[in-house]
């Protein structure tokens, strides 16, 4: 049986409440507790049960009604502890309740703070009632009882002290507390604890109220004999004697140093990095203002922007592991700290992005060759595992002016500049200026307009036969989506399909096109009774992420379609990502029937030691190999060699790109099993499928 405790939640998420009540559970705590999710039935419910604490969610409509929870119980003076449940990403935001009355603040996503802060603030709830009893019984009783300190050094740390504020009295907890012996605090006077986070002005207007005779309460932060630092709750209540006059002092103090170091932490958290210990986006924000300021004000230290980003860190990342990956990432920083002067101010974006600031460059040209010089040492090879990791890394640069005034658009332009060097080759360094802001933007527009193409029936899907060269059949076909915008027309998929993998949109556009094909497959095996199967390009998100076979499994299960009628294409780079993972999914794919083709094949890695590895159907060469290719030539021996060692592997061959006649006879001279391209038909609508079958067996007949 766990320890019982008292827990009012306020939360409209079953699965956050079950997590909240395991995770007490799980740490010897036997909640009783009660889940509301409006004020009014929190209203009724505050005052049911004798509550240790209150949990309340930030979420949404519990958040902007905090204020209301809180107001209530201060004017109602009910003493409940008040813990909110954030999500990580809104730390920073909610941690301005921790001033407005909130204890502690928990990540809902890592709740293993939880048990500790109930436990901590059901003591200091416990204490407080103590306390404030015995504050009322001294108050009562304060000319009767005078010395009668014993009262309260069972439980708190105590001193005593005379009119002039030296020490006549401490007990056991005080000396315990402070490291001092009793001899070396008595006829001290409380300077001797050097506190620190007070003003002169402060401990003046802390006497004026306690000669006054009134009580004075609040936080003090003490230095103990070995030069660590303790905080304590404190109250000072003033006594009388017969004439009125102040003859002495009770200082009652509570340790909660555990609390204030929780607050600490939570203030580092939400504005440093907790892996590298840098600064986070929000922070380098503050100190950009603090130097564009600076500059404004005296005309010197010229801020200019740097912005980082490690090439190809996910592959990395994904290939060692997150262990690895991290240990990557505090070397990359630490190199970062080592290259630049004692001035820079050096952030962790976030994930593989770093930025750092500098004002002590003359012009852009400077900073130029300081990146060029930057990237070279970020080049050098990290030890890692009895490996050397090698890194290349891509800058973009801003400098105030011309890359903005403001620290969030000054940053912005610097990764737009960061994001176009990469674009162009990695490793590289690049300047922001208006054109590269008027990409971002055109990209955005096109993006924005993308997330609405899907439902505006904007995308459709069309589709390119395949010629089985040796049987003379067309059998199979691509199917590949286009957009045709309202506006600007028929978008090129080299321009949107990038857009849609970093976005996310790939997804839902990829389960459309397997919707779409489907219904192709409907049409035409099923009811026309003439065999197709349709290949579905597939992107690395959709592939590694989404696990396109249980797509597939789901597809033949929903709506009777033949796994034999389905293909898939990937290109090499995904292939080689990752063969960990590559492989079991395309043996799988296969296993149940399902044909894989490696796409574009020549244009990545072009490895037989890798394609050996893979699990493959098909091999579709692409294009630019048909370019000159005449009998006789390099390029016709290049396209034989393929064509043979995919043969030998087990694998059939597409050539793609087919335009002219002559390409199609030497392929069929070659031995090249399918051909696809213009020389049979550009992609057509779905309308056009059957027709087009027709017409070509009609046309061989003749």
């Amino acid at each position: 049986m766990g320890i019982p405790i008292s827990v009012l939640i306020l939360e409209n998420d079953s699965n956050s409440v079950f997590d909240l009540v395991r995770e007490m559970k799980a740490n010897g705590l036997s909640p009783l507790y009660r889940v509301v999710e409006t004020f009014p039935s929190w209203e009724a419910t505050v005052h049911e049960e004798d509550w240790d604490a209150i949990i309340c969610s930030t979420r949404e409509p519990f958040h902007s009604e905090i204020p209301i929870y809180l107001q209530y119980l201060n004017d109602k003076k009910i003493d409940i502890p008040v813990i909110l449940l954030s999500d990580p990403e809104d730390f920073s935001k909610n941690l301005s309740y921790m001033k407005s009355g909130v204890n502690d603040l928990i990540d809902r996503k890592n709740l293993l703070r939880l048990t500790e802060v109930l436990e901590r603030e059901r003591r200091e709830l416990v204490y407080r009632k103590e306390k404030n009893t015995t504050e009322t019984f001294l108050y009562e009783s304060l000319k009767e009882i005078q010395l009668q300190k014993f009262a309260l050094d069972q439980a708190n740390i105590v001193s005593i002290t005379d009119a002039n504020g030296i020490i006549t009295y401490v007990n056991e907890s005080f000396s315990k507390a402070t490291g001092y012996t009793v001899s070396e605090l008595i006829g001290q006077n409380h300077r001797i604890l050097k506190s620190t986070d007070k003003t002169k002005d402060d401990w003046t207007k802390i006497w004026e109220t306690i000669q006054k005779g009134k009580v004075w309460r609040g936080e003090i932060r003490n230095i103990k004999k070995d030069g660590s630092d303790y905080w304590a709750d404190t109250t000072i209540v003033p006594f009388t004697g017969q004439d009125g006059s102040i003859f002495q002092y009770i200082a009652i103090h509570h340790d909660i140093t555990n609390r204030k170091l929780a607050e600490q932490q939570l203030t580092h958290d939400a504005f440093y990095d907790n892996l590298t210990g840098l600064p986070n986006r929000a922070l380098f924000l503050a100190r950009i203002e603090q130097k564009i300021f600076a500059y404004n004000m005296k005309s010197s230290g010229y801020p200019i922007l740097f912005c980082i980003n490690i090439d190809n860190f996910k592959r990395i990342n994904h290939s060692l592991g997150n262990d690895a990956g991290d240990q990557i990432l505090v070397i990359f920083s630490e190199r970062l700290r080592q290259f630049s002067d004692s001035d820079a101010i050096i952030t962790r974006l976030g994930a593989d992005n770093f930025s750092i600031l500098l004002t002590h460059l003359l012009a852009i040209d400077e900073g130029v060759n300081y990146a060029i010089r930057l990237l070279e040492r970020l080049g050098d090879p990290i030890p890692l595992g009895g490996y050397e990791i090698y890194l290349t890394a891509s800058c973009g640069i801003s400098a105030f002016g011309l890359g903005g005034k403001d620290a969030d658009v000054l940053l912005r332009n610097a990764e737009i500049a960061m994001f176009h060097a990469k674009s162009q080759k990695v490793g590289t360094v690049s300047v922001f200026n208006q054109a590269m802001q008027e990409k971002i933007h055109f990209q955005l527009e096109i993006q924005n307009d993308l997330k609405k193409a899907l439902t505006h029936n904007e995308i459709f899907v069309y589709y390119q036969p395949i010629l089985d060269l040796k049987e003379n059949k067309i059998g199979h076909w691509e199917a590949l989506v286009r957009w045709r915008h309202p506006q600007r027309g028929m978008v090129s998929p080299a321009e949107f399909i990038p857009l849609a993998e970093d976005s996310g949109l790939i997804v839902p556009i990829t389960r459309f096109v397997l919707e779409q094909a489907a219904n192709v497959i409907e049409e035409v095996q099923i009811k026309q009774g003439l065999p197709i199967s349709i290949a579905v390009n597939l992107s690395p998100q959709v592939f590694f992420d989404q696990n396109i076979f249980h797509w597939i499994v789901d597809l033949h299960n929903r709506r009777g379609i033949p796994y034999t009628s389905l293909q898939v294409e990937i290109t090499e780079s995904l292939a080689m990502k990752n063969l960990t993972e590559t492989v079991p999914i395309l043996s799988n794919l296969i296993d149940i029937g399902v044909k894989v083709a490696l796409d574009d094949f020549g244009t990545g890695f072009s490895s037989l030691s890798y394609l050996e590895k893979l699990p493959l159907s098909i091999v579709k060469i692409d294009k630019s190999f048909l370019s000159n290719v005449e009998e006789g030539s390099k390029e016709s021996f290049l396209l034989i060699s393929i064509i043979n060692m995919a043969h030998d592997l087990g694998y059939s061959v597409v050539a793609e790109g087919v335009e002219e006649l002559e390409q199609l006879e030497l392929l069929k001279s070659y031995e090249c099993d399918k051909i696809q391209g213009y020389w049979l038909s550009k992609p057509i609508g779905s309308e056009d499928v059957v027709p087009f079958i027709h017409q070509f067996y009609s046309q061989q007949e003749k």
